[in-house]
């Protein structure tokens, strides 16, 4: 897109920082903009996020003006991994994050990074699990004694051992962490693959009897002959996937920003009731996608898009990814790292400008059951 960059992170990762360092003595015209924000000012926010999923409620800000009207101004920096994001987010490279799941920046936050979810994108997202038409599956009871190919740390990984944990079922992971019995003869194994399209390939090569992808891969794993098996989401609604972070710094002295562009994000939910097809459209304009893929996920009944942060659903995960040992909490307090009022104050603003809009309202009834 014009207004926007697209980062290779391989190879422009470091001119980023030497230009960083170059915009310190340069005010605001090429770094954060004007993030502290007065009233009649336009704010300037850096948003990472990943270049398959979409970005649905900046398309539709940026199309139908919320975002000039609020005085936000927003630059989309592409980055395909959370490695980078949070590096680049650490770095003052961007702003806020957006796409990148619950569970990763989770971890982060239990390996000392002080980052803050305020806000969300997803609720839940696409996370099938496939196999081969003649892989039976059932129940929960099919998975024992099977491999499952899943891509470690992501959304689809995090919520399937999740939902096997609490039901007391014993898996392995990583070779040789084992949840549960581990003199356990049907146990489960979870096998690892760095990309989605390696975990579909394990599961058409018959490496693995099923495997769990991120959002976005139900084509390639039809033209693989595979078809989805199970829905996670079914057996752990709201289960929090992708969220939008920033630093604590960064929101203690931008909370004027954040504000803004929660309330045009919201404008953009609204919008988006009944104008799905539109939606998808932006997806495939804005990231050169096929409609077929776009319409795959955008249009799903297990994805969710959703700026409600959620913070219980947070909790949960934190609980969950605790118990079957992907992080230790130690002595740090979530609630440090997590913020809901932001989003409160910009939706209470929304009700007040719009008495009129039953969507607000129902946003602040759903904010009042999911949030701490």
């Amino acid at each position: 897109m014009k207004t926007e960059r697209t980062l290779c992170i391989a190879f422009a990762f470091a001119a980023m920082l030497i230009a960083a360092a170059g915009c310190s003595q340069g005010g605001n015209q090429a770094g954060r903009g004007n993030a502290g924000g007065r009233p009649g000012d336009t704010i300037k926010i850096r948003v990472g996020a990943q270049p398959t999923s979409g970005q649905v409620f900046q398309f539709i800000a940026e199309k139908h003006g919320f975002n000039a009207e609020e005085g936000v101004e927003v630059e989309m920096v592409w980055l395909s991994n959370l490695s980078d994001a949070a590096s680049a987010l650490t770095a003052n490279l961007v702003d806020v994050l957006s796409t990148y799941g619950t569970g990763g920046p989770l971890t982060q936050i239990a390996n000392g990074q002080d980052f803050n979810m305020f806000a969300g994108y997803m609720v839940i997202g696409e996370t099938p699990v496939y196999g081969k038409p003649e892989m039976a599956y059932k129940n929960l009871d099919s998975f024992r004694g099977k491999k499952i190919g899943i891509t470690r740390g992501g959304t689809p990984d995090i919520v399937l051992k999740g939902i096997l944990h609490d039901a007391g079922y014993s898996f392995k992971y990583g070779g040789t962490t084992v949840i549960g019995d581990k003199n356990d003869p049907d146990m489960i194994e979870f096998v690892e693959y760095r990309k989605n399209t390696d975990v579909l390939q394990a599961v058409a090569k018959s490496e693995v009897a099923f495997g769990a992808t991120a959002t976005g891969y139900q084509i390639q794993a039809r033209e693989l002959g595979l078809e989805v098996k199970m829905w996670p989401d079914e057996l752990w609604p709201n289960h929090s996937c992708c969220r939008m972070l920033c630093t604590n710094p960064y929101l203690k002295n931008n909370e004027e920003a954040l504000f803004r562009i929660l309330r045009s994000y919201l404008r953009a939910e609204e919008y988006m009731q009944g104008n799905m097809q539109e939606v998808s459209d932006l997806v495939v304009e804005n990231l050169d996608l096929q409609k077929e893929t776009a319409d795959s996920f955008v249009l799903s009944p297990h994805l969710k898009y959703d700026t409600d942060p959620f913070t219980k659903s947070i909790k949960i995960m934190w609980e969950k990814m605790s118990g079957f040992g992907y992080l230790t909490t130690g002595a740090i307090d979530l609630n440090d790292h997590m913020n809901s009022n932001i989003y409160k104050r910009a939706l209470e603003s929304l009700i007040k400008d719009y008495p009129d809009s039953r969507f607000f309202k129902g946003k602040m009834d759903q904010f009042a059951k999911n949030n701490l």
